[in-house]
């Protein structure tokens, strides 16, 4: 299964259609992922749908923040989505010939305090699922300094590295193993 998972950080713009189009001309993806999208859904719907992206999932952004969408052709894919909220939406994925997988689109609020409910979610979560569970999206934030690209130098490094250990440790009580990335 192809699966492209993109954080566009706003899908309502002809940049973001013109890159969505090459994106999927280029790497014909099954399942679609976006984050961040900034706009609802129904002013894109119809993009999508001449893809052939005729099935979808989404959770609007609040204001211009957030969004997520998934997207998928119901002929290659079965998609049933089991929870949705301003963070995840998660989905019981199944393909005919192979098992059925769990997704959580993540798109993680940039504020902590919302960003540990996720996590309490997801680590609540993985005490039941026993399905195979991909989670891919944004998690606004990160495993080690070296992930940090910042402009300011507002916060201490011992409060840094205390964050990163807290995610680490998270990502560690789901048993989560990082795929890596392609591009910034």
């Amino acid at each position: 299964m192809n699966l492209l998972v993109w954080n566009c950080r706003g899908a309502g713009n002809k940049k973001f259609r013109r890159n969505m189009r090459e994106l999927v001309q280029t790497n014909k993806p099954d399942l679609l992922i976006l984050m961040e999208t900034k706009v609802e859904f129904s002013s894109m719907g119809m993009f999508f749908n001449r893809m052939g992206f005729t099935a979808s999932s989404h959770v609007d952004p609040i204001g211009r923040s957030g969004g997520i969408w998934i997207g998928w052709n119901p002929i290659l894919v079965n998609v049933r989505v089991t929870k949705a909220s301003s963070q995840l939406i998660t989905a019981t994925i199944s393909r005919q010939d192979y098992l059925d997988w769990i997704l959580s689109a993540i798109y993680a609020s940039p504020i902590s305090q919302k960003r540990d409910e996720l996590w309490n979610n997801l680590e609540r979560s993985f005490q039941t699922i026993t399905d195979p569970w991909l989670l891919a999206g944004d998690f606004n934030d990160f495993a080690s300094l070296d992930e940090k690209r910042t402009m300011s130098g507002s916060q201490n490094q011992s409060q840094e590295q205390r964050r990163a250990w807290k995610f680490t440790e998270r990502v560690n009580n789901c048993n989560l193993m990082d795929l890596g990335c392609t591009g910034p």
